[in-house]
């Protein structure tokens, strides 16, 4: 097993790796991004290249390529090591992945995604090629899909049977209750099973990796009797809460454009993507859930919300925002304009409504605001109560002070109520919830002194300690890296991980005040700190003087007190 650990290792890059699931930016010898294990507005989370460890000094999660694919996608060690040997192209022994009692669980799980994996290739062959399957590829035209789109998204068909997945799967060499561990068949009352998708159309789920971990699937035609759709159950790999249909595809895009824009249905991100909006995702088959924001603001630091223009998609946005302001996550509301009730139907009638959609999204709690005022427009006294008694609790919610006056103005232009007396009922306003364990904390930051931004910002790019630039310095903890920097050379692996970890969050600190990219800029800090230091030094010696000078004076050694004044004289020339 160590042998094939090693190779992973050897062909991967952990940075390389990571930076599939979130943005890093450079940070000296290190990168750093926001934690996808915790909730966070400033980056503490870091990657050395050189180590090939990664270490978030928010939360203190931390480790090599391994861990990470592990934490990151919910995964035991085995299916870590068969992700990571898929992407080196490092093919395991049996030898390699055997891990006592954990083998188990992990064959459990390889034999679900190799059950769904199956289940998708059919349901895709079957839309393409079989004569049953013509009903459903007439309705996808219908929708406006092209072939390529419908292979690109892998979508398929299920025919009306009620055992054909079954009986397919079983020649794979796969049995019911995995079927039904992978939530593709449903168990009789009288014993055996069924499959749970007939007569549909189906839309793999994937995870980020790619992999499909469950379905969703669409009945040709409305009918009462039956759900429009239908999803997987859940799975050991599947989680409604903690699934993003599209992301997979649309991780790059999002990084590029930086902003994610999330819809209701699997049909409007088909339709996006398909028009050259990547950037597009979806929830699976659930309500918004705080675990789906935290991943989005993995890749992108704005989300924009489009959901449908009925009842329902006025609750799926007011839940929304409300989670999104309660977790300090910037947003907006596309609204489409016309008759067009999602992005689907805009796109489909011309690409632009679209375009000019999301160039006038809206700030969450200002549009917000406008529905609210358009719904009650002659704005009586008794619709401007409710309209702020909708809207205050949600302002409280906010962390920015900033935000909440700017909200506070809003609303006061639009409902004609003064500021103040808006203030006054704020003031008085409870929030439905306490903050969470996952939002921001109301602590203080520590300061870095002079001589920690120094060495902070040294060890960000050591070409500063170029020429004569080697004051001398001392910090707790740091008494090796001082002396490299007296000496004008930085020798990273002389040092320890503690040294290390502790520097790198220096740098994190330093970096909410400094434009860290700008090469200039930071030659000025340095310069001036070092002027800084040695000014603090000299008046730190100047104090020590002045303090021996009183101390001789008070026990009368008239000697030394002259002594010390001309020590003291010279010293200050």
């Amino acid at each position: 097993m160590g042998d094939e650990i090693e190779e992973i290792k050897r062909r991967l890059d952990i940075a390389e790796v990571i930076s599939s699931y979130l943005t890093l930016k450079k940070a000296g010898a290190n990168l750093k991004g926001i934690c996808p294990f915790h909730h966070e507005k400033t980056p503490s989370f870091m990657v050395s290249p050189e180590r090939q460890t990664f270490k978030c000094f928010g939360c203190g999660e931390g480790g090599d390529i391994f861990t990470f694919i592990e934490k990151v996608e919910g995964l035991d060690f085995y299916n870590a090591l068969k992700i990571l040997a898929d992407r080196a192209g490092v093919k395991l022994t049996r030898q390699s992945v055997q891990r006592g009692d954990t083998e188990h669980k992990a064959d459990r799980k390889t034999r679900i995604f190799e059950v769904n994996d199956w289940a998708k290739k059919l349901y895709h062959k079957i839309l393409l090629e079989h004569p049953k399957a013509e009903r459903a590829r007439s309705y996808l035209r219908g929708r406006g899909l092209t072939d390529q789109t419908i292979k690109e998204f892998e979508i398929g068909y299920a025919p009306d049977s009620w055992s054909l997945l079954i009986e397919f799967l079983k020649k794979k060499g796969y049995t019911e209750d995995e079927m039904s561990q992978a939530g593709l068949v449903v168990r009789k009352d009288n014993g055996g099973f069924f499959d749970r998708f007939r007569g549909r159309i189906m839309f793999p789920i994937n995870n980020i990796m790619g992999n499909t971990i469950a379905f969703t699937s669409r009945i040709l035609q409305d009918d009462a009797k039956e759900a429009k759709y239908l999803n997987s159950a859940e799975s050991p790999i599947y989680r409604k809460g903690e699934t993003i249909y599209g992301l997979d595809k649309a991780k790059l895009a999002i990084k590029e454009a930086n902003t994610v824009v999330v819809v209701e249905g699997n049909m409007d991100v088909i339709a996006c993507h398909q028009a050259g909006f990547k950037n597009v995702v979806a929830t699976s088959g659930t309500a918004l859930t705080e675990h789906q924001l935290r991943v989005m603001v993995r890749y992108a630091p704005e989300i924009a919300f489009c959901f449908d223009s009925d009842t329902a998609g006025e609750t799926a946005m007011k839940r929304a925002v409300t989670l999104a302001l309660k977790m300090d996550i910037a947003s907006r509301i596309i609204a489409l304009a016309g008759p067009y009730k999602d992005p689907d139907e805009a796109i489909k009638a011309d690409p632009k409504n679209w375009v000019r959609a999301v160039e006038q999204a809206k700030p969450s709690l200002e549009y917000w605001i406008d529905l609210l005022v358009r719904k009650d427009p002659d704005l009586s006294v008794l619709a401007k109560k409710k309209i702020a008694k909708e809207i205050l609790p949600v302002i409280k919610i906010t962390y920015s002070p900033i935000e909440r006056e700017s909200y506070i103005k809003y609303l006061s232009r639009k409902i004609a109520v003064s500021e103040s007396s808006l203030i006054d009922a704020l003031d008085k306003t409870k929030t439905e919830e306490t903050k969470g364990e996952n939002q921001p904390a109301a602590g203080k930051k520590k300061e870095l002194t002079v001589a920690e931004r120094l060495l902070a910002l040294a060890w960000f790019d050591q070409t500063l300690l170029e020429g004569d630039r080697h004051p001398e310095v001392a910090v707790p903890n740091l008494e090796k890296y001082c002396q490299m920097i007296q000496q004008g050379k930085i020798n990273r692996a002389a040092l320890g991980s503690e040294e290390t970890s502790l520097l790198d969050q220096m740098v994190i600190l330093l970096s909410e005040s400094l434009d860290m990219e700008n090469k200039e800029a930071l030659k000025e800090e340095f310069d001036f700190l070092v002027y800084r230091l040695k000014s603090d030094q000299k008046e730190q010696v100047k104090t020590d003087f002045a303090a021996r000078i009183r101390q001789a004076e008070e026990s009368g050694d008239k000697a030394m007190v002259k002594q010390l004044l001309q020590e003291f004289s010279s010293l200050i020339k």
